[in-house]
């Protein structure tokens, strides 16, 4: 009987134990569980006129090289977007050298045909006066005179068909320029500059071609290129208005295919947004405007015109509107990690 009372007591004992035990590792599970929740840190998200804005203070502006700008108002001109084509000028080089040569000759015989004229009216007076000039002699001054002058209307003749193929392939400036060998050709010949062929849309028109254009290469670079002539061959792929521009080569060689902006209408006043102010989000652009020491609203940007850099706006931020043109990745970031996994997944 006491056997069985002790076994009793030490089974109970045990379960008391067991008991207790699952008790205190309940409670310090959940302590534990307690103590590794995140804790919640403040929104830095909130709401300014319905659109959203980001508190960074200071301390995190500095870090993060915040750089905020006001936008002042800008003159700008709308521009028109065509497709351009470094040239070959390597026939341009062919026409000018038998140009040249054809000028050559048409020199040389009319100086012939000028001194066979002057020497037949000679004979001429030498006969007229019974001096020791026959009439066989005169004759032969005549003829050897009209077949001297007909050799110099072939050769000029010739001159003004190399000419005019000339004109007919680069029109009436270049040709005149390769002629005379200007500053203009002779820096297109020792590739200094090159020859850009701007076409038009075909359904776009301009009363007069601007003098200057930008050129946008596929690097993302621009340069700037100045107006010759009107081209008098088109591209036949494109079927539009086309003009002659020329650039400095930077690299540039010939084929080589560039955007070309051509600004076109009237200046409007507005503001420049740099491009490291954008941030595009679902197909729209974004900028982050300042509210405070420590407050950014995200505005929807209505882009209009891409300018050299950036973009031109016409309105709503030329009044000295502060802008982040520098961190405004920072922001956008910001703002997503606040809205939780669905924010950052959109």
């Amino acid at each position: 009987m006491k056997v069985k009372l002790l076994a009793s007591a030490i089974a109970a004992i045990v379960l008391v134990l067991v008991v207790w035990g699952f008790v205190a590792g309940r409670k310090e599970r959940a302590t534990e569980a307690d103590r590794e929740k995140p804790v919640a840190a403040a929104s830095r998200v909130t709401r300014i006129d319905g659109l959203p804005a980001i508190t960074l203070d200071a301390a995190s502006q500095k870090r993060s090289a915040f750089v905020v700008k006001p936008q002042a108002s800008v003159a700008h001109r709308n521009e028109l977007q065509a497709i351009g084509t470094v040239l070959s000028i390597q026939e341009l080089g062919a026409l000018r050298t038998g140009y040249v040569a054809a000028k050559a000759q048409a020199d040389a015989t009319a100086a012939v045909a000028q001194a066979s004229a002057a020497e037949y009216h000679r004979l001429r007076v030498l006969h007229d006066e019974e001096q020791d000039v026959s009439t066989k002699g005169l004759q032969a001054g005549e003829a050897s005179m009209r077949a001297d002058q007909a050799a110099a209307q072939a050769a000029q003749a010739a001159l003004t068909a190399a000419q005019q193929s000339s004109v007919q392939q680069w029109g009436r400036e270049l040709t005149a320029a390769a002629a005379s060998n200007s500053p203009l050709y002779m820096r297109l010949a020792n590739q200094q500059d090159v020859l850009v062929q701007v076409v038009l849309p075909s359904d776009a028109s301009l009363t007069e071609p601007p003098d200057q254009v930008r050129l946008q290469v596929r690097s993302g670079t621009s340069a700037s290129a100045r107006l010759i002539s009107a081209a008098v061959r088109t591209d036949p792929r494109l079927q539009g208005a086309s003009f002659l521009y020329v650039a400095p080569a930077a690299g540039l060689l010939p084929g080589t295919s560039l955007t070309v902006f051509l600004p076109v209408g009237s200046e409007r006043q507005g503001a420049l947004i740099p491009a490291s102010a954008i941030v595009w989000w679902q197909g729209q652009a974004w900028v982050y405007t300042q509210h405070g020491p420590d407050r950014f609203v995200r505005r929807e940007l209505p882009v209009d015109q891409s300018t050299d850099g950036g973009w031109f706006v016409p309105s709503g931020f030329a009044g000295g509107e502060p802008v982040v043109v520098s961190g405004a990745q920072l922001l956008f970031s910001e703002e997503l990690r606040s809205q939780g996994p669905a924010g950052e997944t959109d």
